[in-house]
């Protein structure tokens, strides 16, 4: 009786699964026989806004201040090769919340992280959209950021497809985006999102709230006032946000912190070393991108996540319009916003193609809890919607039961899946 496995390719995939182990099962997976993580290239995208802002300049702390509507988008690029990735982080965060799941996806993919208008590395507008109007907050609603990010992958990419990958505040913004631009994307990946009628939660509203302290020297006073602790309630904020609280550090939390309060390697550069020594009372916190911070949490609400009713809701989501297969991916032991959320996405989606996974071991954050799954998950799901040789190389896992003879096993595969580097 004839086989279907009896032809010659069979033959190959039976030789490249069937090696002798070259050392004991179980060992720690070897990512080296991957091709390597890309370089970090760093830059920045000139955005010209619809509306002007309050920048600051002289220095952080310079009081100087001058209106202007061209504002900064900070990128981070790795990777040459594979499908196009872009990488859009939460709140309070910026996109170093990325870094190491970007690095491990930057051995398939081409990838690209930035920090949207207001946050991280990227420009910080006071008052943004409000110069003629102080009342006037409409500015920051998650549906104007999908208007640079157009531009910045169009001049970065020019005409190409990508995967858009995004979590928490990224993510209202990445539901915008691919209900007005779903011909750009290859796939839509949202990571425990902030969806429907999940916001606002308590952790930023609060922050939000503060932007009803007038914005005059004696509200900007009473502002800083107010927020002289909240470096502190920063790090508890983003402490219950991960599962495992000891992920974060004070090595590693400055890279969060930084847009908000002076980091002790910051303030050493600023002075000699021995007169402007880094000490609690001159790491001062930078309250205009508090303040930006704050006008940004104020405005935003439920509605403008809901799906879109031309009446009842004008400034929704047209989630029917996203036909690309999407991944929602939770971590299981969110305690900021339920993982139970996840299904409602099947259901308002203009694609049937909805792939859930919960993410275990993780909170609210599961690419700084378990990165390694989330990783997994992504370039799985890659696999899945754009096929095996999408990918720059064979993927054959990044955790699990490795027996020593993957060396041999992917550079067979790579020949027969006919992937060279």
């Amino acid at each position: 009786m004839n086989s279907t496995y009896d032809n010659s390719d069979s033959y190959s995939f039976y030789s490249a699964l069937s090696h002798s182990p070259l050392r004991a099962t179980g060992n720690t997976p070897d990512l080296t026989i991957y091709r390597p993580q890309g370089v970090p290239e760093y830059g920045v995208f000139r955005y010209k806004a619809p509306s002007e802002g309050l920048l600051q300049i002289g220095g952080v702390h310079s009081a100087e201040t001058d209106w202007s509507d061209d504002f900064d988008i900070a990128w981070t690029k790795m990777g040459n090769k594979g499908p196009l990735v872009l990488f859009l982080h939460g709140v309070p965060t910026n996109r170093s919340q990325w870094e190491e799941v970007q690095g491990q996806v930057s051995r398939f993919c081409e990838t690209i992280s930035i920090d949207m208008l207001g946050m991280g590395e990227s420009s910080k507008p006071r008052l943004y959209g409000r110069k003629n109007n102080p009342t006037l907050n409409a500015t920051w609603h998650w549906i104007n950021d999908v208007d640079y990010i157009e531009k910045l992958m169009q001049q970065e990419y020019p005409g190409r497809q990508f995967i858009f990958i995004a979590d928490d505040w990224g993510s209202g913004i990445a539901s915008h985006y691919a209900a007005l631009h779903n011909g750009r994307l290859n796939a839509l990946m949202q990571m425990d999102p902030i969806a429907f009628d999940g916001y606002p939660v308590n952790e930023i509203q609060a922050i939000g709230r503060a932007s009803e302290i007038p914005n005059t020297p004696d509200g900007d006073a009473q502002f800083a006032t107010l927020f002289a602790a909240f470096d502190q309630t920063l790090v508890q904020i983003l402490k219950s946000m991960v599962y495992d609280p000891s992920k974060y550090n004070q090595y590693n939390l400055r890279y969060l912190t930084f847009p908000y309060v002076d980091v002790d390697y910051e303030r050493n550069g600023m002075g000699d070393g021995v007169t402007d020594v880094a000490k609690s009372t001159t790491m001062r916190l930078k309250l205009h991108n508090w303040r930006v911070l704050s006008d940004r949490a104020a405005i935003l609400g439920p509605s403008l996540l809901l799906p879109y009713h031309p009446q009842s809701n004008p400034n929704g989501v047209q989630y029917q319009n996203i036909t690309v297969p999407t991944l929602i991916m939770w971590g299981e032991y969110d305690n900021m916003m339920p993982a139970a959320q996840t299904q409602r996405f099947a259901h308002v989606l203009g694609t049937d193609d909805v792939q859930i996974t919960y993410i275990p071991r993780a909170g609210h954050f599961p690419a700084t809890d378990n990165p390694v799954c989330v990783t997994d998950t992504i370039l799985n799901f890659i696999r899945r919607v754009m096929g095996r040789s999408a990918l720059a190389d064979i993927y054959i896992g990044n955790h699990g039961i490795w027996k020593g003879d993957e060396r041999q096993m992917i550079r067979e595969l790579r020949v027969l899946h006919g992937i060279v580097d």
